[in-house]
């Protein structure tokens, strides 16, 4: 393949297709779960969150890094609906309040950035990256601590969750567009992003079949 970045995009492409499967796939089984919030808010994320991939990955392919104001949206949802997750998944009360306080800190600090800098939307903005990341990826530690040696509720979107913003947020903090698009040599670290994210997409299947295998009659 003579050009690089088709490759990179194609492999994006196909991250985006498995998305959009497990989109399909708890979509199928929402009548069986419609009374489960966790179910549902797992659904809601990955039906945002397909919507926000399409459109990066069109602007992305129309116009090569014009498309990093989305990752805002990306972030910053992400954050929101997983924290919702989260909320609902913790059974102790100062686990629920812990996730409520840190949305409210995150919304209004990311809030106030904005506003003192408008510029700040057309980059990346460290702290939503590294605020939003790592306070999931804490939620997600919680709850894997949790249930060890339990019932593995919601065990591989957990796992999902937390491998992929780690080593999504490391790619991003890297913010050194310069080094991503080196033509002599070839580099592009989101390739690495892109592959991280088809695993993800991996695990989140994995965690629809244990699911869907609790329901023989579905």
């Amino acid at each position: 393949m003579n050009d690089p970045f088709l490759l990179v995009f194609l492999i994006s492409l196909f991250g985006l297709l498995l998305l959009f499967i497990n989109v399909c796939l708890f979509l199928k089984t929402l009548k069986s779960n419609y009374k489960n919030k966790l179910y549902k808010s797992v659904l809601t994320y990955l039906s945002i969150y397909f919507i926000i991939e399409l459109v990066c990955n069109i602007i992305g392919y129309l116009e090569p890094k014009a498309n990093i104001f989305v990752s805002h949206f990306a972030f910053s949802l992400q954050f929101l609906f997983l924290s919702l997750f989260f909320y609902s998944l913790f059974e102790k009360m100062i686990l629920k309040k812990l996730v409520v306080v840190m949305f409210f800190f995150f919304l209004v600090t990311n809030m106030s950035l904005y506003f003192n800098d408008v510029t700040l939307f057309w980059e990346f903005n460290l702290f939503e990256i590294v605020a939003s990341s790592f306070l999931i990826i804490g939620y997600t530690l919680i709850h894997l601590f949790n249930n060890l040696g339990e019932k593995k509720n919601y065990f591989y979107f957990t796992i999902g969750v937390s491998a992929y913003m780690l080593t999504s947020s490391v790619i991003f903090l890297s913010g050194n567009l310069d080094l991503v698009f080196i033509k002599d040599p070839y580099i592009d670290i989101w390739i690495f992003n892109s592959l991280f994210f088809i695993i993800y997409q991996v695990l989140i299947f994995k965690e629809w079949s244990y699911i869907k295998s609790l329901q023989p009659n579905e």
